[in-house]
């Protein structure tokens, strides 16, 4: 089944403090799904220090700006059914987690540019 209408989940209340990884939203007909982004996936991916803290905001508009990036892994693995069960409020979502080895088998160009105001700025090359 074709996934559709993917967003980043921005806004998450309460939710934000106890799972700590960006989340993309989508649906498979009616059925919500639920991708979880690693946060070590993406700290790994970019090769980000250990010491640095990047905030759930800060990878949410990582994740948000490549988000026709994490379409076809997401689908990929929602059709291989390499998904488990999230259980909330009496619902239960398929629940798919991106991990750092799926962004490197993508071949689309992940970065962080979205990060630094001034790589907006640089002339291209």
């Amino acid at each position: 089944m074709q996934l559709s209408s993917f967003e980043v989940a921005h806004a998450r209340g309460d939710a934000g403090r106890i799972i700590d990884d960006p989340l993309i939203r989508c649906f498979a007909g009616d059925q919500m799904v639920l991708a979880y982004v690693s946060r070590q996936a993406l700290m790994d991916y970019f090769r980000v220090p250990g010491d640095q803290r990047i905030s759930l905001n800060e990878w949410n508009l990582v994740v948000d700006r490549h988000l026709d990036g994490f379409k076809p892994i997401i689908q990929q693995k929602f059709e291989g059914d390499d998904w488990d069960i999230y259980n909330s409020y009496n619902q239960s979502y398929p629940k798919i987690v991106v991990t750092l080895q799926d962004m490197q088998r993508s071949e689309y160009p992940f970065s962080m540019d979205v990060l630094n105001p001034r790589a907006g700025f640089q002339p291209l090359r």
